[in-house]
């Protein structure tokens, strides 16, 4: 790939009707190299005998070519076959790089991002070729990479959070802007506190793997600012100050009405009050973080019997089936219009089924009773992990395996 773009990059450059004169920046082992190869030119060596008198001419008059004559002499040599190994070892150390303008070096990059703009290893390569272009790319690069760190752990995906912490873990102490699953949008958040503030225990143990003692240090006290003074984030243009954690209250509050309230509505045929409060049901269930959909959609266990939220894994999953439309569909990213969506035409219930979650427009209330049972389970379960999680970090040493990951 990067070959591909080097190549097409030089086409335009070797093509340019001004061509600047740029001093070589050739290294030692470059020269000796070189000098090797012309000694043995200047021999007349028979093994050089493939290249011709004007392009052998020309790489013993090397260092007085222009730049682009330069590359244009490498290029020629690359399309002869059969070169001594003295010519390949010179040229495969000769400093492109160095040669090459700057804004022909910054139509490569381009040309790599938007070749393959979902993958970063192509860029990754070309900035491990040569400082000047680890100078010139990284800055942007680590940026693209925070960006994305915070969309992975914000949305659940920790194998694809893993895989960049893992290249640069610097990344754990950088802050961005985030917005999740639900609409909330955070700035100036790094990844752990955002999964520190939505109680996501097993993304926070995952990234404590990739911290040194000075970023646990950091982190500590971004956690206790969190847990003194909350965070603030925009949701549906409604600003929130002071939050310290996600509440589940609303998801609660909004079970526990269903329940206490059916036998009243159904004796009273007010089925009109029946679909509002289930509704609010949905509603509620639009604002939960991730980890907690991924609870109600888990298809290796349901909320009855009571879990008790401690599994070695937490499978990603988000599907469920949604009995109003017959289909099966996932609970995030959200779809939700006037005609329908969750919130709009069903909720989701869990209950102790074997399948994952159900949608529906109203649900049993003893199954209903099974899921609040189950989610206030889960909020003290989390919230009782935050307390651990702040001992991690206070250890230099690495956090204990607790079981916590997801597959």
């Amino acid at each position: 790939m990067i070959q591909i773009a080097l190549t097409k990059s030089l086409e335009i450059y070797l093509n340019m009707a001004e061509p600047k004169i740029i001093p070589p920046q050739t290294d030692t082992h470059f020269k000796l190299l070189y000098e090797k190869a012309a000694q043995q030119i200047i021999e007349n060596n028979t093994a050089f005998t493939m290249i011709s008198n004007k392009i052998k001419n020309q790489f013993l008059n090397f260092y007085r070519l222009h730049s682009n004559e330069q590359l244009e002499l490498m290029n020629d040599l690359s399309k002869i076959s059969g070169l001594p190994k003295e010519i390949l070892e010179m040229m495969s150390q000769f400093p492109y790089f160095d040669v090459i303008p700057l804004d022909i070096i910054k139509e490569i990059g381009s040309y790599l991002k938007k070749k393959e703009p979902k993958e970063d290893k192509h860029t990754s390569a070309l900035v491990a070729t040569q400082k000047r272009l680890h100078a010139l790319f990284q800055p942007d690069r680590l940026k693209n990479l925070l960006s994305q760190l915070l969309l992975f752990v914000a949305t659940g995906k920790p194998d694809k959070a893993q895989k960049i912490v893992d290249m640069h873990p610097e990344l754990l102490l950088k802050t961005g802007t985030v917005t999740d699953y639900s609409g909330r949008t955070f700035k100036d958040i790094s990844a752990y506190e955002y999964a520190y503030w939505a109680k996501d225990s097993h993304m926070c143990r995952m990234l404590e793997q990739y911290m040194n003692p000075e970023t646990k240090a950091e982190m500590l006290k971004r956690c206790e600012a969190i847990e003194k003074y909350g965070l603030t984030y925009i949701q549906h243009g409604v600003e929130v100050k002071g939050s310290k954690h996600f509440d589940f209250t609303p998801l609660k509050n909004a079970l526990k009405n269903y329940t206490d309230g059916y036998d009243g509505w159904f004796d009273a045929s007010n089925w009109t009050a029946i679909e509002t409060a289930w509704l609010k049901v949905g509603i509620a269930q639009r604002d939960v973080p991730v980890h907690v959909a991924y609870e109600y959609c888990r298809k290796d266990r349901a909320f009855a019997p009571k879990p008790e939220f401690n599994e070695d894994t937490l499978p990603r999953e988000l599907t469920f089936r949604n009995y109003t439309t017959g289909t099966n569909e996932s609970w995030f990213p959200l779809i939700i219009s006037d005609a329908g969506g969750l919130g709009v035409t069903f909720a989701i219930t869990r209950d102790s089924g074997d399948a994952n979650g159900a949608g529906a427009l109203s649900a049993w209330p003893g199954d209903v009773l099974l899921d609040w049972v189950a989610i206030d389970q889960l909020d003290k379960v989390r919230t009782n992990e935050l307390a651990q999680l702040l001992e991690n970090l206070k250890s230099v040493e690495p956090a204990p395996d607790n079981g916590f990951s997801y597959p």
